[in-house]
């Protein structure tokens, strides 16, 4: 395969339609048999796998992330709107986190991990939204096979799902009450990053009697629990959510006759 026809199949996979802007090749590559992956990648993995061989490093989150993200976080805005929620309030929602954002980008020192790249001549290339894609699809389809239901009995099956079996950090409901009973669970995966207070307060404003979320800052956890202390707040753990996504589309690398070596969890790949 070549990096083209693996960012290819990370497309189909996650049946988006465009290619998302933190999803990259930097360094192509052809006859790939064999990747090394990582949720991140820097410089030391990308020497180590040019000295064991390797055809193509993988990263999950891209080397110059705040240079990629401000379009992605724009995704909150759609999952809302796609559930009803009016589009002014929905960009209303994600407008200071873009701000934040762009003025973080200018940061970013987004020549160093490309261009060692580039002086080692080792392929490389970086799947993001594609496979949190993957990963919120997952789990947007065993939540929704169980609704209504209780918000513990989700949080159960959902710790069934590849890693969480293996993993040190569960799935689990940070808020709420677990035996209350839930129609509807958004997962809020594949847009950035979680949507803290704002993106939570849209929702729950709106009678979404819970959501999902990876990941979410303590402060902003606070302010979201003060108000709603009655609605569910799921996460799914950051290093584990991401390679739900990971493991289906590597083991479909390996399904197509590709060697792949995993950081994480690499006994389920």
């Amino acid at each position: 395969m070549t990096t083209e026809e693996i960012m290819e199949l990370a497309m189909e996979m996650s049946e988006l339609e465009v290619e998302p802007a933190d999803s990259s090749i930097y360094v192509e590559g052809k006859n790939i048999k064999n990747v090394f992956f990582g949720i991140d990648i820097g410089v030391e993995e990308l020497v180590w796998a040019k000295q064991q061989g390797f055809d193509l490093v993988i990263a999950h989150h891209p080397p110059s992330a705040a240079l990629r993200y401000e379009d992605i976080y724009k995704r909150h805005a759609t999952f809302m709107m796609q559930a009803g929620i009016p589009a002014e309030e929905a960009h209303q929602a994600v407008a200071e986190k873009l701000t934040d954002l762009h003025i973080q980008s200018k940061t970013e020192n987004f020549t160093r991990v490309v261009g060692m790249a580039k002086l080692l001549n080792m392929p490389f290339m970086n799947i993001h939204v594609p496979i949190d894609e993957i990963t919120r699809k997952t789990f947007q389809r065993v939540i929704d096979a169980m609704l209504p239901a209780t918000v513990s009995d989700l949080v159960y099956e959902m710790n069934k799902i590849e890693p969480f079996p293996h993993s040190h950090v569960k799935v689990e409901a940070i808020m709420g009450d677990p035996e209350q009973r839930v129609d509807r669970l958004p997962v809020l995966i594949g847009a950035f990053t979680n949507g803290g207070y704002s993106i939570a307060k849209v929702w729950f404003d709106h009678g979404f009697p819970g959501l999902v979320y990876m990941h979410i800052a303590p402060g902003e956890f606070q302010k979201v629990k003060a108000e709603f202390p009655d609605r569910a707040l799921v996460l799914t753990g950051h290093m584990p959510g991401d390679y739900v996504g990971a493991l289906i589309f590597l083991k479909e690398l390996k399904n197509k006759g590709i060697n792949v070596v995993s950081v994480g969890f690499s006994e389920l790949v």
